[in-house]
C-alpha cells in the first residue's frame, strides 16, 4: 500500500503525485524565500517535490489530509471542514 493512505473513513487515497490524483504540494514561506537563482528548474522541482507536504482530499468524505513524508519525518494530520 505504498502509495495510499487510509482515510479516518476507511476510504484509500491515492497519494501518488504521479498519477494525476489531483493532489497539491504545500510550501512554506521559508521554502519560497530562498534565493535559488542559481538552481535548475528540474532541480528546485525536485526540491519542492521532496520537501513539501503533500495536501490529498479524500473524495468519499471531504476531509483534507496533510501527509508529510520525508527521511526524517512521517506525520499525517486529518482536517474534516465545517459543513455549510
Amino acid at each position: 500500500m505504498g502509495s495510499w493512505i487510509r482515510c479516518k473513513c476507511d476510504y484509500l487515497v491515492h497519494k501518488n503525485i504521479f498519477c494525476g490524483a489531483s493532489i497539491s504540494l504545500v510550501v512554506t514561506e521559508d521554502f519560497l524565500d530562498i534565493d535559488r537563482s542559481n538552481v535548475t528548474a528540474d532541480d528546485l522541482t525536485s526540491e519542492i517535490i521532496l520537501k513539501s507536504v503533500k495536501l490529498l482530499k479524500c473524495t468519499n468524505c471531504g476531509r483534507l489530509i496533510f501527509l508529510n513524508e520525508t527521511k526524517e519525518t512521517h506525520e499525517i494530520h486529518f482536517y474534516l471542514p465545517d459543513e455549510d
